[in-house]
């Protein structure tokens, strides 16, 4: 009720004050009755309620868009009095001439009339870097120089989309917090006008009052006005009476634009009474309704979702001569827009869309659109997007819609969002890029959830991923120093199908890690899901980039992991002018790694690494041969005749006479020439082909492909194979057995080669029914075709792992009587025999497993080794049947004479005995038993050494400790170091800190190697506190921290951004 009685003494003082100016007496505020007489049948009686009047609505802050068309049609009053830039500024060349040196508020404002001269538009981020400069010199801005950035701005506002609110608020604080600065009317209006046009802009009707009594302005009739619209535009109807009030007592007449300013803030508080009072005011001041009437009565309709309320102003207005802009109507769907009145189907943006077409009027739709995206309304602004007539005929594919996409990710939209509406552009056949475009300004604005997201949406979709679209997320982690962040990016990388090339890790990856442990850093990149050949070389060449040679060449002697040698030459050329002498010895050692000590290096990798060296920058100097040809034959480098002849052939003469001179000295005709290309540079050129191999393409371009070729009559096999194998790959069984029935109606007949590739994609993607379906199908069709062992095996274990083992064992004893054991190479098919018999363990009884262990002894497909028997073993500990895993240890070992898997069955037993607290007698016995068994076949110092790390791996320090005890100085040292480097392999941390535990105090164990083990486990799981505290415990203990501890926590506490407490 107060409300209203507040509302009600607005409109009365309204009326005292129009009767000050001599109007007519008002009526107190009849109602509105618009009558409006529709042309279309769906608007008849739908805007007006019983009481003749129309129903409330809610309104939210009027659009930049309609206010400009509000002021558009008021005369002087919108035309702002200093809108020519060329009056108040002076041209680039002008200041050219006459300034020769510039402060730096002229070098501002001049660049920004320079891009306004060159470009004839200003973007937000010129204004924002000119407005950073101004800041930092306020003492020196002129009235002058205000007023022109005030123009800046709305030159800019004229285009801007994106809010920039705050911006204009920063440049009226430097025009009215200047200490000496003096406001007048022409900066008073120019603030209001961009307030009025950006509705994002804080407005404050006080200090606007302020700003007047402090500079002694007389308010003008333009300033009066233009507040009082940009008050009701954001709804503030107290302070538009207030104003009212002012005008009142400056004698400035009442014209319709203030009527508008009102009628939108009572619009904004939802109270139609008071908009249909200010009507009857309108009246009964003769003051007739225009089209800013019209416009803001129509803008109130559309906040409240009333589209046919709408037509019924828009049909008055017509009626009255008075025909609506098209700023105006666009305003009015902005404001149906922004307040969620678009309709479940967007039925009402195609009303008001209709309505603009009926009118004659053609809207902004792309502006619209933008300024729509910016306020959160996404599918809506797509909506309007796709009305536009044009956008698909751009034959410009990849730029279709994109500015759009870059604002959608500019505003930081949902990315599941995000990736609906590429789909949706892509269906609609506007931008079968979308996914790409959107990916593109994610990496821009450095959103990293987003750009995942749109790499896992890619990948779905079918599109290729390319190694340089994970670059900039790469680049991030490692300016940022997060190697952890680094390495869960790399992982990223693999679920998503792209293994990291030699150039990614060596320039994106592997430059972000700490090198100061090389084989901790390669066990980091192996925990990432790398192989260790993938990851060793690209190592190399950055310790070698970073002049950590002494830490390549330890890492090339102690590493067992291929390494290529011409990778590396790349990088060994470049570094030699560093460091001649380790660069070569780096390079004999790369020659003959991984070679048997007796073996002889034939590649001609010294010639290569010449030519490389005469190929960089710094190239060679006369004095540089002899010394460089003597450390090579030091090392045993040969060069070749052919490569001596291309050196001579690229020297100057000089350079030759001395090449020529020295050339005894390395010169080895029996060498011959390496590969020119090697492997990583092959694949790459294989991967960025031009034209791509069938089995780079995707689904639909194979399709299209095996078109064409069948068009042309030309040999389609290859092709229909590899698209069966992606279909059976995707477990798209209708979709192999249609091209299955199309090639059979071509007369094409599939082999068996293709039935068994299809057969293995199956097995491969975990579907069962469809293999087991294949693999009898080829046996109907190809009866004589003998199907590869690996296969065979691969589809029985598929089967045992979906519960059919009886049907696996079926086909796996019929495969074997087929062969009889022939052919089959047991080494090559160790793994898959032993998943075969993992399965069975996990799945099926013991005694299933035994006898499917004989199946494949019979068959000749295994052999019985430690890691195979251990099988049986886990097969009983798998059930919890510990005295059945001992008798079958007994059993292997009378029979195969080995011990398999005695650690891990005294590990179960120990925590069998500690965790049972009803019959520890037996579980005693149990553990007794198996201790008597390795000791009989191993000797008691082996049992008691395996005891030993079983109590460590089970958690049982204190027992440990009595081992160790007891162990004193027959503690094989050279097998404590070699459990604690597989410790650090596995990362088994809790076994180390057990064994710290245990070793306290007792003078038998090494604690400073078992530190550093617990520091590498530290290292490679970026756990910098705990990796402190190891050196806090070790002062405490009275040790004495080894330099490559040191090394190591000063490298782990740099990568973990934790600062380094000692100096080394």
């Amino acid at each position: 009720m107060l409300a209203g009685m507040g509302r009600v003494a607005g409109l009365g003082r309204m009326a005292v004050f129009l009767m000050g100016q001599g109007h007519v007496r008002l009526v107190m505020l009849p109602g509105l009755r618009l009558g409006v007489p529709s042309r279309h049948s769906t608007c008849r009686g739908a805007a007006v309620g019983q009481d003749g009047r129309m129903d409330r609505i809610i309104h939210r802050p009027l659009t930049s868009v309609a206010l400009s068309a509000v002021l558009a049609q008021q005369g002087r009053l919108l035309v702002p009095r200093h809108t020519g830039l060329s009056e108040n500024m002076k041209t680039f060349s002008d200041l050219n001439s006459t300034s020769t040196k510039m402060s730096q508020v002229e070098i501002s404002l001049q660049e920004l009339r320079m891009k306004l001269e060159r470009l004839g538009s200003l973007k937000l981020n010129d204004i924002n870097q000119a407005v950073k400069s101004l800041e930092q010199c306020v003492e020196e801005l002129s009235d002058a120089d205000c007023l022109q950035l005030l123009q800046f701005c709305c030159r800019m506002t004229e285009e801007e989309y994106r809010p920039c609110g705050s911006l204009i608020h920063r440049v009226w604080r430097l025009t009215t917090d200047r200490p000496s600065g003096n406001v007048n009317v022409e900066h008073l209006e120019l603030y209001l006008r961009l307030c009025l046009s950006v509705e994002s802009t804080s407005i404050s009707k006080r200090d606007i009052f302020e700003q007047l009594e402090r500079h002694c302005i007389e308010p003008s009739a333009h300033v009066f006005e233009v507040l009082m619209m940009a008050l009701g535009q954001r709804g503030h109807l107290e302070g538009a009476l207030q104003v009212l009030t002012m005008m009142k007592e400056h004698g400035v007449a009442v014209r319709e634009a203030t009527f508008a300013a009102l009628i939108l803030a009572y619009g904004a508080e939802n109270d139609w009474e008071g908009v249909e009072g200010v009507l009857d005011t309108m009246r009964s001041v003769q003051v007739s309704q225009s089209e800013v009437t019209f416009g803001a009565l129509a803008i109130v309709c559309g906040t409240q979702g009333q589209v046919l309320r709408v037509r019924q102003v828009v049909t008055q207005a017509w009626q009255r001569g008075v025909a609506l802009s098209s700023t105006q109507l666009e305003a009015v769907l902005f404001a149906l827009i922004r307040n969620g009145h678009a309709g479940d189907s967007y039925e009402n943006i195609d009303f008001v869309l209709q309505l603009i077409q009926e009118s004659g009027m053609k809207a902004d739709i792309s502006h619209l659109a933008l300024r729509l995206i910016h306020c959160g309304r996404v599918k809506e602004a797509v909506h309007l997007v796709l009305s536009l007539p044009f956008l698909r005929t751009n034959n410009h594919l990849y730029s279709n819609a994109a500015i759009y996409l870059r604002e959608i990710v500019h505003t930081r939209t949902a990315p599941g969002v995000v990736v609906d509406l590429c789909h949706h552009l892509q269906e609609e056949g506007i931008n079968q890029f979308a996914l790409q475009v959107a990916l593109e300004h994610a990496l821009r604005e450095r959103w990293e959830e987003l750009a995942w997201v749109l790499l896992k949406a890619m990948k779905d979709a079918g599109l290729p991923l390319r190694e340089h679209y994970f670059w900039p997320l790469l680049h991030l982690k490692a300016i940022a120093q997060e190697p952890a962040q680094l390495l869960e990016c790399v992982q990223l990388m693999l679920q998503l199908g792209e293994a990291p090339s030699l150039v990614t890790l060596r320039d994106h990856i592997i430059p972000g890690l700490s090198l100061s442990q090389p084989h901790l850093a390669l066990q980091m990149l192996q925990n990432t899901g790398l192989s260790a050949t993938a990851a060793a070389t690209p190592l190399l060449m950055v310790l070698v980039k970073n002049n950590m040679m002494e830490q390549a060449i330890k890492f090339v002697k102690e590493t067992k992991v291929p390494l290529n040698v011409g990778d590396t030459l790349s990088t060994l050329a470049p570094a030699w002018h560093s460091n001649p002498k380790s660069i070569i010895s780096l390079l004999a050692l790369l020659m003959h790694h991984g070679q048997e000590p007796s073996s002889k290096n034939t590649d001609d990798w010294g010639g290569q690494f010449l030519l490389s060296l005469v190929a960089t920058r710094a190239g060679l100097a006369v004095h540089h041969i002899h010394p460089l040809f003597q450390e090579l034959r030091k090392h045993g480098i040969g060069v070749s005749e052919h490569s001596a002849d291309l050196l001579v052939n690229q020297l100057s003469q000089p350079l030759q006479k001395a090449v020529k001179d020295n050339l005894s000295l390395v010169l080895q005709p029996a060498l011959d020439q390496p590969p020119q290309q090697s492997i990583s540079e092959q694949l790459h050129q294989q991967h960025h082909s031009t034209l791509p191999h069938p089995r780079n393409m995707n689904e639909g371009e194979l399709e299209g492909h095996l078109e064409e070729l069948r068009a042309k009559g030309l040999n389609i096999r290859g092709s229909l194979r590899r698209l069966l194998l992606l279909r059976a790959s995707r477990n798209d069984t209708a979709g192999v057995l249609e091209l299955m029935r199309s090639a059979s109606k071509d007369g094409q007949q599939l082999s068996a080669g293709m039935l068994s590739g299809v057969l293995m994609a199956y097995v491969d993607n975990n579907n069962t029914k469809a293999a087991l379906d294949m693999y009898s199908l080829l046996g109907t069709k190809h009866p004589s075709f003998k199907v590869d062992s690996y296969k065979v095996v691969d589809l029985c274990t598929l089967l045992t792992q979906s519960g059919k083992a009886t049907e696996a064992n079926e086909i796996l004893q019929e495969y074997i009587m087929k062969t009889d054991g022939k052919n089959v190479n047991t080494r090559q098919i160790l793994r898959n025999c032993r998943n075969l018999l993992l399965a069975s363990a996990s799945t099926s009884s013991p005694q299933e497993t035994d006898k499917l262990f004989s199946l494949l002894l019979q068959g000749g497909l295994v052999e019985p080794d430690t890691v195979t028997l251990g099988v049986l073993i886990k097969s009983r500990l798998n059930r919890g049947d510990l005295a059945g895993a001992i008798e079958m240890a007994k059993k292997v070992q009378q029979q195969y004479s080995c011990l398999p898997m005695r650690r891990e069955l005294l590990i179960h037993l120990i925590n069998h005995h500690y965790g049972n607290k009803i019959d520890s007698v037996a579980s005693y016995q149990l553990l007794q038993d198996m201790l008597d068994l390795i000791a009989n076949v191993k000797g008691p110092l082996v049992a008691r050494h395996d005891l030993l790390f079983a109590y460590l791996e089970a958690g049982q320090p204190a027992e440990a400790r009595t081992v160790l005890r007891n162990l004193a100085r027959y503690l094989d040292q050279r097998q404590l170091t070699r459990q604690l480097q597989y410790y650090v392999k596995t990362e088994n941390k809790e076994a180390v800190v057990h064994l710290l535990t245990a070793s306290r105090g007792l003078h038998n164990t090494d604690r400073q190697a078992v530190y550093e083990s617990l520091l590498d486990i530290y290292y490679v799981q970026s756990e910098g506190e705990k990796g402190l505290s190891l050196w806090t415990s070790m002062q405490e203990e009275g040790l004495t921290p080894a330099p490559s501890f040191l090394t190591t926590l000063a490298a782990l506490l740099a990568a973990c951004k934790i600062k380094i407490p000692f100096q080394i």
